[in-house]
């Protein structure tokens, strides 16, 4: 039962993984690179031959922030700045501008995404991120097959130890790595989705998985160094009472 549930937990990751690449064009229409959530973000305009220029409209997450700026002039460069304790959220700020002459005016919105970090989730990116999690899957799947390789004490039909097998120790280690794999798969996976999906829900989803497992580990742990201390001291004893011919029926 526990290696099913062991599997399952395989298959969703890999799925949440591939959901992670597919989010990768989701910003392919930004028309100006992302920002970094907390850092001051200068908003501009070039324009030959004006004389003047505002921002009529700065929106962030939906909401009007700034309205009728006059933006501050430097040659054909216009500008305002807007000080990052105002961009708290990962989320699109909109601005949209006013510029021209007597003769000739533009206007027009402009875009730019405000993440974590400050870039896009690009393919390359998703393919590398996607290509440590899958490496991490498969070596836990290669633990977790090694436990049917490696060997227990022989017992009779009642369950009595024949053989002591020394080599049975290592399985509380194989089963400590794999859940060790475990827990970087889900920690590596919810920082992904946190910094580069558009929404936080699935990210804190996986955060939240993350932070259970790594809680249970107060108990988890201890009781299983208890339970290995204790086997590994009645094999011995189960071992010697073998090697001085005691029979166990």
């Amino acid at each position: 039962m526990g290696k099913k549930v062991i599997l399952l937990l395989i298959v969703i990751i890999a799925i949440l993984s591939f959901t992670i690449v597919s989010s990768a064009n989701t910003n392919e229409l930004i028309q100006l690179p992302p920002s970094q959530i907390g850092s001051d973000l200068e908003i501009f305009q070039e324009c030959n031959n004006c004389t003047g220029c505002n921002f009529t409209r700065v929106k962030y997450g939906g909401d009007l922030i700034f309205s009728n700026i006059e933006a501050t002039e430097d040659g054909t460069h216009y500008s305002f700045l807007i000080e990052g304790g105002n961009l708290t959220e990962r989320d699109t700020l909109t601005y949209c501008y006013a510029c021209g002459n007597d003769d000739r005016k533009e206007t027009g919105c402009v875009n730019i995404p405000i993440t974590y970090n400050g870039h896009n989730l690009t393919t390359q990116t998703a393919i590398l991120y996607l290509g440590l999690i899958v490496f991490l899957i498969f070596m836990m799947g290669l633990l977790i097959m090694s436990l049917n390789v490696l060997p227990t004490d022989v017992r009779d039909d009642q369950g009595f130890v024949l053989e002591v097998s020394k080599l049975a120790y290592i399985r509380p280690v194989v089963k400590g790595f794999v859940w060790i794999l475990l827990t970087s798969i889900v920690f590596i996976a919810s920082n992904v989705a946190i910094a580069y999906l558009d929404t936080g829900l699935l990210g804190s989803f996986l955060f939240m998985i993350f932070t259970l497992m790594m809680l249970s580990n107060l108990v988890i742990l201890p009781l299983c160094v208890i339970a290995m201390i204790q086997r590994i001291a009645l094999s011995n004893e189960m071992l010697g009472l073998i090697e001085r011919g005691v029979e166990f029926r």
